[in-house]
C-alpha cells in the first residue's frame, strides 16, 4: 500500500479518537477553539494553510493545537521536507511588557542538553528554531518543534475506561519522572503546567511518517470557514497507521510546553497549574518551589492509569469546583493539612477553621 494511503486508512481508523467527523457532515458540524475575539491587535495571527512563515522556511500544513497564548501549527521544513510543529504566540505574550518566559527557558534547556548526560533530557521536547513573524495583529514570537504524535488526553481514549494499562504506565512514568528530573537538577526550571495535554507520544512509526510522508497526505479534511473566518479550523491530532500505538514497543513520551514555565528564583506568576491538579500551597497562597510539579505529575499518573481524577474539587456530582471543596478532599485521603503550611499561607483562614477544619462553604465561583 502506498504511504498516503497508509496514512489517510490510518487517520480515517482513528477518527473517533482524534474528533474528526466523516466528510459528509463536517458543512454542520460546529466547533470551537480559540477564542476568536482574540483575533485583534495584540492576539493570535490568523493563520491560513499554505502560509509561509520565516522567509520562505516552513509552510502549514494542518492545525495541531491551541492555548491561550498560541496556536500551534504542523508545517513542512521546505528545505528539508521535514515537518516540524509551529508555535505562533500571540502578539501580546511576548514583547509587550507581560513576556513570557517561554523563549528564554527553552533556551536554556536547549544549551544544557548537548552537555548534559541526564537520561530527562530526551523526554523534554526541546526548541528547534525561533524567529518573529510580522502579522496585521502585531510582532509575533514563533517556536518551532519536532513534530510528535498524539498528547496523553488523546492516546488515553484507546484503551477500554480511558485506562492506560499498568506495564505501559510503568514505563511512561518513569520517563516523565527522567524528564521532571532533568528540568529541576539540570536547568532548575519550574514546568508549573504538567497534564495529559502537555505529554505528547512518539515512536520511530511516527518520527517516520513526519520525516518522510508528502505533506497532502496531512491536508485537513475539514472544509474551510467562510472567507472571512477561513484562518479559523478545529485542529487535529494523527499518527501512523503502520502500528497499533496501543501495544507499542518503542513509545517515548515528552513533557511540551513551557508557556507558563518559571525558574526557580523567579516566577512567571504565582497562581498556576490547571484547577484540579493544583497543589494545596498555591491554593493557599503560600510559597510554592519546584516540588509543585511533583503534587501535579502524580496527580496525572494516577489520572492516566485510573481514567479519573483524585480530586475534582465538588461538594457533589453534579456541584461547580470549588477550593474548599478541593481542599476537603486532600485532607480526606491524605489527612490533616500541616500546620505549618497554614501558618505561612495567605488564605488559610479563608479556607480552615482554627482547629484545622476545613469550612464547610459551597461556592462555584472560585478563580480558574
Amino acid at each position: 500500500m502506498a504511504l498516503a494511503g497508509i496514512l489517510s486508512s490510518g487517520i480515517n481508523r482513528l477518527k473517533p479518537i482524534i474528533g474528526r467527523a466523516p466528510k459528509q457532515i463536517q458543512l454542520c458540524r460546529p466547533f470551537s477553539e480559540e477564542s476568536v475575539s482574540r483575533y485583534c491587535d495584540g492576539g493570535y495571527h490568523p493563520v491560513q494553510i499554505g502560509d509561509l512563515f520565516s522567509d520562505g522556511n516552513y509552510e502549514i500544513v494542518n492545525k495541531l493545537g491551541y492555548g491561550v497564548y498560541s496556536t500551534v501549527w504542523l508545517a513542512c521544513n521546505t528545505q528539508t521536507k521535514r515537518h516540524v510543529a509551529l508555535k505562533v504566540l500571540t502578539a501580546d505574550s511576548y514583547g509587550r511588557q507581560k513576556d513570557t518566559f517561554e523563549p528564554d527557558i527553552l533556551g536554556h534547556i536547549k544549551s544544557q542538553t548537548p552537555a548534559s548526560p541526564h537520561r530527562g533530557s530526551g523526554h523534554v521536547l526541546g526548541l528547534s528554531d525561533k524567529f518573529v513573524h510580522h502579522g496585521p495583529h502585531g510582532n509575533h514570537l514563533c517556536l518551532v518543534f519536532k513534530a510528535m504524535g498524539p498528547d496523553m488526553s488523546k492516546y488515553r481514549q484507546l484503551f477500554p475506561k480511558q485506562r492506560i494499562p499498568i506495564p505501559l504506565m510503568k514505563e511512561i512514568s518513569r520517563q516523565l519522572l527522567l524528564a521532571v528530573s532533568y528540568l529541576h537538577d539540570v536547568c532548575h526550571v519550574i514546568h508549573t503546567d504538567i497534564k495529559p495535554q502537555n505529554i505528547l507520544v512518539e515512536t520511530l512509526a511516527i518520527n517516520t511518517m513526519f520525516e518522510q510522508a508528502p505533506s497532502e497526505v496531512f491536508l485537513p479534511e475539514d472544509t474551510p470557514q467562510a472567507p472571512a473566518g477561513d484562518f479559523y479550523m478545529e485542529s487535529t491530532q494523527v499518527f501512523s497507521a503502520e502500528e497499533d500505538i496501543s501495544r507499542p514497543t518503542d513509545l517515548s513520551v515528552r513533557l511540551a510546553d513551557f508557556g507558563t514555565s518559571s525558574w526557580f528564583d523567579r516566577h512567571l506568576t504565582e497562581w498556576i497549574q490547571p484547577q484540579m491538579l493544583r497543589a494545596p500551597e498555591v491554593i493557599l497562597g503560600a510559597d510554592w518551589d519546584h516540588k509543585v510539579d511533583i503534587w501535579n505529575l502524580g496527580l496525572v499518573l494516577w489520572e492516566l492509569a485510573e481514567g479519573q481524577l483524585l480530586f475534582d474539587g465538588s461538594w457533589t456530582p453534579t456541584a461547580a469546583y470549588s477550593a474548599d471543596a478541593h481542599l476537603a478532599q486532600m485532607t480526606a485521603i491524605l489527612g490533616e493539612m500541616p500546620n505549618s503550611l497554614l501558618a505561612r499561607s495567605k488564605r488559610g483562614s479563608q479556607y480552615f477553621n482554627s482547629e484545622g477544619m476545613v469550612s464547610f462553604t459551597i461556592t462555584g465561583n472560585e478563580k480558574d
